[in-house]
């Protein structure tokens, strides 16, 4: 049964919770108050019988969110003692929010790469450092590198600090993790069919059906088709989620299901740089062809044990299959030598087309198990977890053809020709450079919360990681690393926590990057952060608060552009961000909702690189903007209208990139912006439409960035969007 969280909105009264047992408790009580002499002489009492159950509370959490898993065990935000972030389901769903990177635009302190130097799909930085290797669906690594959907998510979790001690390898930006829907014991189905600007379809249907007392059986689906407005950027997706849970409300429940994922889409890379700045050409101006492609596939079937032992213990098993295909076809603009202001102003400058092509597959198993228990030595109150993780990966990246007439002809600045006459062996994708990567990872961790005295608590985790990889070259790495975590929780009251922690993370020089180690070892990527922080439950628990400070730092940091890492793997030797967060979620009033968060991060390169440009010290790292914030806010008006906006603002960002050389280093610079939406709804119990405006004011801004500096890709102009959904 999902925990409570202690608010006058959400936990039953002493009378609704009596109401829950009605169907035999009043029965039984009923005959118990009949007075004495009313019994007939031959007539006996039988001894009370209580009959109680648990009641599935399926309560909206509204900007709140449900209870999550990313401690490892099933709490509220508000009793993790780090900072966590939750994107609820309302949220995706009233700011239509159909991709998780759309999602993830809620999450201050949180940007966006594009896709280059051998990389595509969903590319973020958090705090500053990538996590492109800290992607997780519920609880389990979700390796590959593809562009992620919300049709099948109850909420996005995204846990701020290094966290290898609860998951394993990765940064020290954090991890993000997707919580899938589940089946529940309701029958309901929403059917919900969007249209909107720019040619964009979307259906989607989630269908909850209870097949026994026990079991229930639920099914998401979704097919989109949608362009943009830039030019000549299409997205299809197509996906399905089928789940069934057996033991509903017993002690002994099991969950299968499937993901699958399809998508081809148009890919985007968006304009070069000129002076230091973004090409100055309309937002909607695309220098791609019309022979681009990006394909993704995603599989994976997942099966869920969970036995509660007692009250008070827990062993809960999980074994997942993962698949996933990727290809990519397409050009990167990269402005040709010689161009000049009166040549970008005329639009005769040339614009180069620079061919990105390439594929990659991976098929992972994953076991984790764990077990969760409680008891007391002394006066001292217990909260352990102890669990194991197994991971076997198999993996291979190639690129397509080299020749070197297999380009497409340059263009111009002004009128990019998307449809160019392209060379005979443009077509010939003949894979080359095939690397392909096997690894196993076995990994045991413990953690213990102890309750030293009432409302105050100690914690301490570690987990060793044994990595053994091999490469189709012949390289071979094979790590070992501990991870830790450890703190002190404060709660006075339910409404309350203070708390101070310490973490660390690592990440090998292969893995996640596929990178072959070459002539050099380096040790293993080290992350740890120190965090203040503070929860506070306001009105009664309808207002979640939360600050927190940090300081966080990482040695030894990898080069992520996968072209180069095999001569320069090494990025940075050390560098660090010091950062202050604040974020509210919350109800204000029976018709008011808000959604919001501030970030602000120093950050700064401490150490070069042994043999790399000493320039590179002292300098802002790349894509870090030194401040933050959103704001999404509803407010309901009588009979059943809503109406709703917000706004999503960064700072200035910078891409550059750190060679071998010793020159001084002119970054790129990419300008702040604040993009503005807007959302007006109609909701009755059966059907509900609403009205989304993104990018209200229609302004031109980036959102994206290639870190080396090569390209920058805007981000959508204006779209309107109507949603009709039915339910029942």
């Amino acid at each position: 049964m999902p925990l409570q969280r202690h608010s006058r909105r959400t936990n039953p009264s002493p009378a609704s919770a009596s109401r829950a047992r009605l169907p035999l408790g009043a029965l039984a009580t009923s005959m118990l108050l009949v007075p004495a002499g009313a019994l007939a002489a031959d007539e006996t009492i039988l001894p009370q019988v209580n009959v109680q159950d648990e009641r599935y509370d399926d309560t909206p959490e509204g900007y709140q969110g449900g209870t999550t898993r990313v401690g490892k065990t099933e709490q509220l935000a508000k009793d993790v003692p780090q900072a966590l972030s939750i994107v609820s389901q309302q949220l995706i769903e009233e700011t239509n929010a159909n991709t998780l990177k759309e999602a993830l635009r809620h999450v201050s302190g949180l940007t966006f790469n594009a896709g280059e130097g051998g990389r595509i799909g969903d590319n973020m930085m958090l705090r500053g450092f990538y996590t492109f290797g800290d992607m997780y669906l519920d609880g389990i690594r979700d390796v590959a590198q593809y562009n992620r959907e919300t049709f099948n998510l109850e909420q996005v979790e995204v846990l701020r600090g290094s966290a290898a001690m609860l998951f394993g390898r990765g940064q020290a930006g954090g991890v993000i993790n997707q919580a899938s829907k589940r089946p529940i014991l309701e029958d309901r189905a929403e059917l919900a069919l969007t249209g909107g600007t720019d040619t964009y379809r979307r259906g989607t249907a989630d269908v909850n059906y209870v097949i026994g007392q026990h079991v229930a059986a639920r099914l998401n689906v979704m097919k989109t088709d949608a362009g943009s407005t830039r030019d000549h950027v299409t997205s299809e997706r197509e996906g399905a989620a089928p789940t069934i849970t057996f033991g509903l409300g017993t002690d002994h429940r099991l969950t299968l299901s499937h993901y699958y994922l399809w998508t081809h889409n148009t890919p985007d890379y968006g304009v070069p740089f000129f002076q230091r700045r973004p090409l100055d050409v309309s937002k909607h101006t695309f220098y791609g062809t019309n022979q681009d492609y990006e394909d993704n596939r995603t599989n994976m079937s997942t099966a869920t044990y969970e036995f509660r032992i007692s009250p008070d213990s827990t062993l809960r098993s999980v074994l997942r299959r993962a698949e996933y295909m990727r290809d990519l076809w397409a050009v990167a603009p990269r402005l040709a030598s010689g161009a000049t202001e009166a040549s970008i102003a005329d639009g005769t400058a040339i614009i180069n087309r620079q061919r990105q092509a390439r594929g990659g597959e991976e098929k992972t198993w994953t076991s984790q198990t764990d077990f969760t228990t409680k008891f007391s030595t002394g006066r001292f109150e217990h909260e352990a977890l102890v669990g194991v993780e197994l991971l076997d990966e198999d993996a291979g990246r190639w690129s397509y053809n080299a020749i070197a007439s297999a380009v497409a002809p340059p263009t111009t600045v002004r009128n990019p020709e998307v449809g160019p006459p392209l060379p005979a062996t443009y077509g010939n994708r003949v894979k080359t450079g095939i690397t392909t990567y096997e690894g196993f990872t076995w990994a045991p961790y413990v953690q213990d919360m102890v309750q030293i005295m009432p409302g105050w608590k100690l914690f301490g985790g570690a987990r060793r990681d044994d990595l053994d990889a091999d490469y189709s070259n012949g390289a071979q790495v094979d790590y070992s690393e501990w991870s830790y975590r450890a703190g002190i929780s404060h709660q006075p009251t339910e409404l309350q926590h203070y708390y101070f922690a310490w973490s660390d993370s690592f990440s090998p020089t292969a893995d996640l990057y596929q990178f072959t180690p070459g002539s050099v070892v380096y040790p293993a990527e080290r992350s740890k952060t120190y965090e203040l922080g503070a929860k506070w439950e306001l009105f009664d628990g309808d207002l979640s608060l939360r600050a927190s400070a940090y300081h966080a730092e990482k040695d030894w940091e990898r080069n992520t552009d996968i072209e180069t890492a095999s001569a320069n793997p090494l990025l940075t030797k050390k560098r660090h961000t010091n950062g202050f967060e604040l974020e509210g979620a919350g109800r204000l009033t029976e018709r008011w909702e808000l959604f919001a968060g501030l970030a602000l991060m120093r950050a700064r390169i401490d150490e070069a690189r042994p043999g790399g440009n000493p320039h590179v010290e002292g300098m802002h790292p790349r894509n870090t903007p030194g401040y933050s914030y959103n704001l999404w806010s509803t407010y309901k008006l009588d009979h059943g209208w809503k109406i709703g906006g917000g706004v999503e603002a960064k700072g200035e960002r910078l891409a550059y990139g750190i060679g071998a050389g010793t020159a001084p280093i002119t970054p790129n610079k990419v300008p702040s912006y604040q993009r503005w939406d807007a959302m007006v709804s109609y909701e009755q119990r059966h059907y509900e439409i609403k009205l989304n405006v993104q990018n209200l004011f229609d302004k031109r801004y980036y959102d994206a960035i290639y870190e080396n500096g090569a390209h920058v890709i805007p981000g959508i102009g204006r779209t309107v969007q109507l949603v009709t959904e039915i339910k029942y």
